[in-house]
């Protein structure tokens, strides 16, 4: 119901959600909105100001619509630096960046796999990870990651 309200508006603003969690019952309830520009606008950061401008409408539209009868806190962010990555969609606008996978399975004998992201075939995505040799002489290894077997992937931050 929160999402249904939501969109709408982000997409008056140019910005698209990426997540919306309501916890908690009562006076206590938490609705957490993360924001992003759409895909066919790049990488462009989400400025405070935009927020800003997306909790007062979020506030607005929720108010008016009143899915939840009672007091609530309203938190509307960015994904930040270190980002999830939650779909094809972010492999693919992604591509080239640095990732970490938490994997259900061992894959290369861990459960944490970080590498840049190559493609997407559909089941797999392709990660270039980096020998542990390689910074004397090692050599970059492709991956293929199932998907299914991918229990969080998050961009890593690089400096």
């Amino acid at each position: 119901m929160v999402q249904r309200i939501v969109e709408p508006v982000l997409a008056s603003l140019g910005l698209v959600l990426v997540n919306v969690e309501v916890r908690g019952r009562g006076p206590k309830s938490l609705i957490r909105v993360v924001i992003e520009r759409p895909v066919d606008q790049g990488e462009g950061a989400v400025t405070v100001a935009d927020c800003e401008r997306a909790h007062m409408l979020i506030g607005h539209a929720l108010d008016a619509e009143d899915p939840i009868p009672h007091a609530y806190l309203l938190e509307v962010s960015s994904p930040g630096l270190d980002r999830p990555i939650r779909d094809p969609g972010d492999y693919e606008r992604f591509r080239g960046r640095l990732a970490r996978f938490k994997m259900a399975q061992p894959m290369l004998g861990q459960t944490v796999v970080i590498g840049r992201i190559q493609k997407l075939d559909g089941t797999h995505v392709w990660v270039e990870v980096q020998a542990a040799k390689a910074n004397r002489g090692g050599a970059a290894t492709l991956v293929a990651l199932p998907l299914a077997e991918i229990l969080e992937a998050r961009l890593e931050v690089e400096f």
